[in-house]
């Protein structure tokens, strides 16, 4: 896939996203951003796809065992270089996905993203309200 190619296709999901959402996520279980949750914009692996990404969103899941709301993060996850000492040669493919919160790594010890400033770079917006 060329720049172009993947410069439509991150048109067509924002518009896409635009048209589903009315320009905000959805409402969690409980009606906003899970207090408990990790802030929007922090680094976090997913260990199903062993790849690093920001948080974009959390929302509350079922409930585990122990009769707790399982939170549910939504990830953007960058395009994967086999190491972040070395970035990715050819352009790759972000990739959103919802991992459970025992399911991902978040790097605390980094400060989070401005996500305003890192979807302006790719051309669009997540959309969101703090």
């Amino acid at each position: 896939m060329d720049r172009k190619e993947d410069d439509d296709l991150i048109d067509r999901l924002v518009d896409r996203l635009k048209r589903g959402t009315s320009g905000k996520p959805p409402d969690s279980a409980a009606g906003e951003y899970p207090k408990e949750a990790l802030p929007r914009g922090t680094y976090a692996r997913s260990v199903r796809f062993d790849q690093l990404g920001v948080i974009t969103d959390a929302f509350y899941g079922e409930l585990d065992a122990d009769k707790q709301k399982i939170i549910i993060y939504t990830i953007l996850l960058f395009p994967f270089s086999g190491s972040l000492s070395r970035p990715a040669t050819k352009p790759g493919k972000y990739f959103i996905t919802n991992e459970y919160e025992y399911e991902i790594i978040a790097y605390l010890m980094m400060n989070p993203v401005n996500l305003d400033q890192f979807t302006a770079s790719l051309g669009g917006e997540l959309f969101y309200e703090d």
